[in-house]
């Protein structure tokens, strides 16, 4: 079991990494900017961290900075977290210092690998079969992967591709599949049946909804999730092309909640729900 330092801004992404290093067998520690990262790195001592680029304040270079300049915190593994892929940071974290780069859309199973490989081996574990109870003020929903009788496919409506890679990470670690459209190119693209629609809407993005009705029609036998901004303003328009009853979900996100709207979408829809395939 190692200690690891998460430096995250972001809650539903912090919170994530949190459960996700306890169900690997970690201990983990967090911060919710550089500043607090770097007072917990010298309080601590972690094994590991795991900083976020862009961070409030002080960023995920100037954290690394200071942590190498620390004799306490010098050796420390740092691995950079960013919503880009690996191969569009990684030259530039690797010549800034950083031990390795991980992106936020990785799986489970390559965030546990990026751990081992900078890990000694005595610190290092296996993923289990079956995750741990949840944390303290988690859903019970979290505390296992999904049978795979009730695994799902789901198709994503968003014109921002900020939270793909979070939200295929929740999903994926109950063992649903999450298909994304964001153009009408990878519309044309996308092949159903599928189970359930999740909808990402911001009413101030004037290109959103000429873009999401049409699809909300071709998939109006889908139970829906919508995400939105806390305010929430506008839902009712878009609804009007998606006559099944809606699930509302605000930003930021929750995973938890996620998992349970998803489980209870899913559950109301009854079997052959996927039979929702987009009308040509």
């Amino acid at each position: 079991m190692a200690r690891i330092l998460i430096i995250e801004d972001n809650q539903p992404n912090r919170e994530l990494l949190v459960y996700l290093l306890e169900a690997f067998g970690h201990q983990p520690l967090a911060a919710v900017d550089g500043e607090q990262g770097l007072a917990l790195a010298r309080a601590e001592l972690p094994d590991l961290i795991l900083c976020d680029i862009q961070l409030p304040g002080l960023d995920g270079y100037g954290v690394l900075l200071a942590l190498r300049a620390h004799p306490a915190t010098r050796a420390i593994p740092v691995l950079a977290s960013s919503a880009l892929a690996p191969g569009e940071l990684g030259e530039t974290t690797r010549l800034a210092g950083f031990d390795g780069c991980l992106s936020k859309s990785c799986e489970p199973e390559a965030l546990l690998a990026a751990l081992q490989a900078h890990l000694p081996q005595e610190l290092r574990t296996a993923a289990p079969a079956t995750p741990p109870p949840p944390p303290a003020g988690m859903a019970p929903a979290v505390a296992a992967p999904a049978p795979a009788a009730a695994t799902a496919r789901l198709l994503l409506l968003d014109t921002a591709p900020l939270n793909h890679g979070l939200l295929a990470t929740i999903l994926g670690h109950v063992g649903h599949t999450l298909t994304v459209v964001d153009s009408t190119a990878t519309a044309a693209a996308a092949r159903g049946p599928f189970d359930l629609l999740l909808c990402d809407y911001d009413p101030l993005d004037a290109a959103a909804r000429p873009f999401l009705a049409p699809l909300l029609r071709a998939h109006a036998a889908l139970p829906l999730i919508v995400l939105r901004p806390d305010a929430g303003q506008g839902i009712a328009a878009l609804l009007e092309h998606h006559p099944a009853p809606a699930h509302l979900l605000n930003h930021p996100l929750d995973p938890p909640q996620l998992i349970e709207a998803v489980a209870a979408c899913l559950a109301a829809g009854g079997p052959g729900a996927g039979a929702g395939e987009a009308k040509e």
